[in-house]
């Protein structure tokens, strides 16, 4: 009614249908409110908004915790690359970069496994420096 009023104060043949406009406008009002009660457009709009910032209050802790372990890690990678993917970043993120560093990051777990000792199962890797590299970090 207000954007009425700024219209009709620079015509005043409006103001005599103020009313009119005002009756038209509360029914159509009512005509939106019936329906969305009947379907749960506003409540499910509510509720999914309250998702959604959940997810984002969530995916903050974990990547504000450390990581205590390879599977810790791996977990990261996971949930960074399956919110990332959809993210604004696009192909411009290093996607085919992280997916890598993930896939490493399952190989050492599985060489963890088959090694009691955690890091001699390395040494069969081809590059050398690749794994006193690792180590170091």
């Amino acid at each position: 009614m207000r954007q009425f009023d700024e219209l009709a104060a620079d015509l005043p043949s409006l103001c005599t249908q103020r009313a009119e406009v005002a009756a038209v406008l509360r029914a159509h009002q009512q005509r939106w409110d019936d329906a969305d009660r009947a379907i749960g457009y506003s409540v499910t709009r509510y509720q999914e908004a309250a998702a959604s910032a959940d997810e984002e209050r969530l995916i903050a802790r974990l990547f504000a915790a450390d990581a205590s372990s390879l599977c810790g890690l791996s977990a990261k990678l996971d949930v960074l690359i399956a919110v990332g993917a959809e993210g604004a970043e696009g192909r411009h993120f290093p996607w085919p970069e992280l997916r890598r560093i993930r896939r490493d990051v399952a190989r050492l777990m599985q060489l963890q496994r088959h090694d009691a000792a955690g890091l001699t199962a390395w040494s069969t890797a081809p590059d050398a420096d690749a794994e006193a590299r690792v180590r170091g970090a």
